[in-house]
């Protein structure tokens, strides 16, 4: 874990172990989202792949911005991206170096360690590729490793995207925060992220947060005194999104009670 105290963010703290329980809580918010007794989730478009242990998760806000975290059990890279601002734009690549893999953005990443390459390279398999040259986007970055963390987002904060970052140094209660609709334009201490955490909504935090530690000891499975509590009332049989979120939330070891074995997309 390494304290970071920064003029545009505030007090960030980084620590592996937090980024991926708050990657995995974030991921559960956006398969159950529309469908559970909560409001604003701290992932508009959630994406994983991997595990706990070596994995990668994308928070895209639907609108072209996006960030990416991956991990190992060495440490973290994460990569951000608004529109307009990737590597060609924000980092200095030239037009000619594209090369449509980890070099294209590994100016946000200075003295990244060795030991943290693949994670890296995960986290380029995840990021957009820019359609006028088919550059890797992403245009600001920081890595973690053990107590030392760096990257564009420290050597200058004001780099667009940088925001989607500091939320991952200001996680509230192990949880990943909405960005605020002002950070990007406006960032300051404190008004990064946004505590939406509604008093009606505690009980499905409440739920979700023991589910997700839950997790992180091994596969497991939401009670139907869970789901009650949890969940609006749902149609029977079950409805092409909640056969998706059973789905997605199945990619990271957590089913409920008489939920199908799903292996694929529907066709």
């Amino acid at each position: 874990m390494i304290e970071r105290v920064t003029p545009r963010f505030g007090r960030l703290v980084f620590d592996r172990d937090a980024i991926v329980r708050a990657a995995l809580r974030a991921y559960v918010e956006g398969a159950l989202a529309g469908l559970a007794r909560f409001a604003f989730p701290a992932a508009a478009g959630a994406i994983w792949v991997g595990d706990l242990q070596q994995g990668t998760f994308r928070n895209d806000d639907g609108c072209g911005a996006y960030e990416v975290v991956a991990w190992t059990e060495a440490g973290v890279v994460g990569l951000a991206y608004e529109l307009g601002a990737g590597p060609i734009e924000q980092l200095g690549l030239s037009v000619d170096a594209v090369t449509g893999g980890p070099d294209d953005v590994r100016a946000a990443l200075p003295e990244l360690p060795f030991k943290l390459e693949p994670a890296l390279v995960m986290a380029v398999d995840m990021l957009g590729v820019g359609p006028e040259h088919g550059q890797r986007d992403a245009g600001v970055g920081f890595w973690l490793l053990g107590d030392h963390v760096a990257g564009t987002m420290f050597d200058d904060p004001t780099l667009l995207g940088a925001s989607r970052l500091a939320a991952w140094g200001l996680l509230h209660n192990g949880r990943l925060l909405p960005l605020s609709c002002e950070a990007s334009s406006y960032p300051r201490p404190g008004g990064i992220v946004v505590d939406y955490a509604r008093p009606q909504d505690a009980p499905a935090h409440a739920i979700m947060d023991a589910v997700v530690d839950r997790r992180l000891k091994g596969p497991t499975e939401f009670t139907t005194d869970e789901l009650a509590t949890l969940l609006h009332p749902l149609p029977t049989p079950a409805s092409k999104p909640v056969l998706g979120a059973q789905r997605m939330l199945q990619r990271v070891g957590i089913t409920w009670p008489g939920s199908p074995e799903i292996s694929a997309e529907p066709t």
